[in-house]
């Protein structure tokens, strides 16, 4: 299970239901803080997972309880929390998120079912300095993206048909054969994750306020996509290459919004 929410975690007013979409990206998520962790191990960079790279991770290189912490230099509100690109299950892991308050508050503790990506959800919290406890049991972990945020939320759940992305596989692999046609094995070049996703009944004061915003955002930079974290655990870590269009539907004022989009494969 990949979405996690906070013990006790109350819906607050305002927010969107949780049987729709959200999204933790670029534009909403906190950078140009001050990252450091407790330990760091060789060939590992504490930086890694501040950016979106997912060849560059961080690892403390240890079976002890580490952190990983950002400081963002002034009190800014979060709600979310995105996990990517990890072996936290593999590892025997378990994985904390929490902020400090003049002391470490803990927001989410659980312990990782596989190593898809997570979506920590809680409620709003305003703090200056957020971090991840992690520890591993069978080896050390290694994480490639950790983002604290707001998400991005939808006013519509997905419009169906909807595959869900971790049932989206790509592999992409190269078969090899005898000149007398015998199967001789398979190359495996790549692995992802694929799918289409979709809104409908938009009202266009709402895309136009929110749209954009999450269109520059998705230009350059990957994005954590809960596509219904109420009722499916499912979370990509997921790109897209080409800009979500939103367009109008001949009906009233409503328009409908899609994109296709890639994710990074965990197994």
């Amino acid at each position: 299970m990949a979405v996690h929410f906070e013990v006790g975690y109350s819906l607050p007013g305002g927010d969107e239901a949780l049987i729709n979409s959200r999204i933790l990206h670029a534009r909403n998520w906190l950078t140009g803080g001050t990252i450091t962790a407790s330990n760091t191990a060789s060939d590992y960079f504490a930086t890694g997972p501040d950016n979106s790279l997912t060849y560059e991770f961080w690892s403390p290189g240890t079976l002890n309880v580490e952190t990983w912490e950002y400081d963002h230099g002034s009190a800014v509100e979060c709600d979310a929390c995105g996990v990517g690109a990890h072996n936290l299950f593999t590892a025997g892991s378990t994985l904390k998120v929490e902020y400090f308050d003049g002391s470490w508050q803990t927001l989410i503790d659980v312990t990782p079912t596989d190593d898809s990506p997570v979506y920590a959800i809680f409620e709003p919290v305003t703090a200056q300095r957020w971090r991840i406890e992690v520890d591993g049991t069978a080896m050390s972990p290694v994480i490639g993206a950790i983002r604290f945020g707001k998400s991005q939320q939808m006013p519509r759940p997905v419009s169906g048909p909807h595959r869900p992305l971790e049932l989206g596989r790509r592999t992409e692999a190269r078969t090899n054969l005898s000149e007398t046609g015998e199967f001789l094995g398979r190359t495996i070049q790549r692995r992802y994750l694929e799918t289409s996703i979709g809104w409908n009944i938009l009202e266009d004061t709402w895309v136009n306020a929110n749209w954009p915003n999450l269109q520059r955002a998705l230009e350059s930079e990957p994005f954590f996509l809960a596509w219904r974290p109420g009722d499916d655990p499912g979370v990509g870590y997921c790109y897209t290459d080409e800009v979500p269009d939103a367009q109008y539907t001949g009906e009233a004022n409503y328009m409908a919004a899609s994109m296709q989009v890639m994710g990074r494969s965990w197994e």
